[in-house]
C-alpha cells in the first residue's frame, strides 16, 4: 500500500487532515509506538513520528504487519529547521541528498527515488512554488548539543546543508531503499535564521503549522493517486 508518512509532534491532532485527504476510513494504532494509521484507496497516511527510532520502529511494524511492502512508495512529509538564510520559514523544500552523521551512517548521503522527485516538482511548479531543492542534513534532537540555537549553525555539517530534522528524513528514505521502496520527501521550513520559530505564539504556530500539513498531504495523496505503475 502507498504511503504517506507524517513527521513532527505525535500529539498532532490528525483528524481534520484526514477527514480532507482520505475521508472515510480505516484506522489501526500500532503497537510498539501508538502511531495511528489511517487508510483509504489503497492510500496509507500515519500520524506524526518523531525522531529516528521512533520513525524507524513504525515503519518496520508497518512492514511486520504487510501494510506496505516493496514497490510500494513512500512520501515522508514534515517540517525542517534552516541553517541558512537560503531557505526562509514557511517556504515549501524538498531535501535531496539527505545525510546522517549518526548510528553509523556517517559519510552516507542517499537520495529520493528519481520519479517521486520529478512528481513532486512538477505538482509544485504547477501550483506555481517554487520549492527548493537543497543538501539536507540530520541532528540526534531538537536540542542536539552539535547544533547552536542562536547561531543556527550545526559541527557536524558543512555549509553546504542548508537545513536538519531529528532523522526521520535519512531513516526514511534508508527504509525505502533497503526494503525495494520508492522513497521521497516533501516538508516546510519551520524555524530558520531570520525568522525564529520562537518569535511566534504558539496559537500561531499550530495554525500555520496546520495549514502547511494539510498542503503537504494533499499535494502527497495527488502524487500517489496519479502515475502508480502497477495500475
Amino acid at each position: 500500500m502507498n504511503a504517506i508518512i507524517n513527521l513532527g509532534n505525535p500529539r498532532k491532532d490528525m483528524s481534520a487532515i484526514i477527514r480532507s485527504t482520505l475521508g472515510t476510513c480505516s484506522t489501526q494504532a500500532l503497537k510498539i509506538t501508538g502511531i495511528d494509521v489511517f487508510r483509504a484507496n489503497g492510500i496509507l497516511i500515519t500520524s506524526p513520528t518523531y525522531g529516528a527510532g521512533m520513525t524507524l520502529d513504525a515503519l518496520c511494524e508497518m512492514t511486520d504487519r504487510s501494510l506496505i511492502g516493496s514497490d510500494d512508495r513512500a512520501l515522508f512529509v514534515g517540517s525542517m529547521g534552516s541553517l541558512s538564510g537560503k531557505i526562509k520559514k514557511g517556504e515549501i523544500v524538498i531535501p535531496d541528498p539527505i545525510g546522517c552523521a549518526y548510528y553509523g551512517f556517517d559519510g552516507m548521503w542517499l537520495e529520493q527515488d528519481e520519479d517521486l522527485l520529478n512528481a513532486l516538482s512538477t505538482l509544485l511548479a504547477e501550483g506555481g512554488i517554487e520549492a527548493i531543492t537543497y543538501k539536507h542534513g540530520s541532528s540526534f534532537a531538537v536540542f542536539d548539543p552539535h547544533t547552536d540555537h542562536i547561531n543556527y549553525t550545526n559541527t557536524l555539517y558543512d555549509e553546504q546543508v542548508l537545513g536538519i530534522d531529528c532523522g526521520e528524513v535519512f531513516i526514511g528514505i534508508d527504509f525505502a531503499t533497503r526494503h525495494q521502496m520508492k522513497g521521497g520527501a516533501v516538508l516546510y521550513c519551520s524555524d530558520s535564521p531570520d525568522a525564529h520559530i520562537t518569535d511566534i505564539g504558539e496559537e500561531e504556530f499550530a495554525n500555520r503549522a496546520f495549514d502547511l500539513d494539510l498542503f503537504l498531504n494533499q499535494l502527497a495523496v495527488a502524487i500517489l493517486n496519479s502515475g502508480d505503475p502497477r495500475t
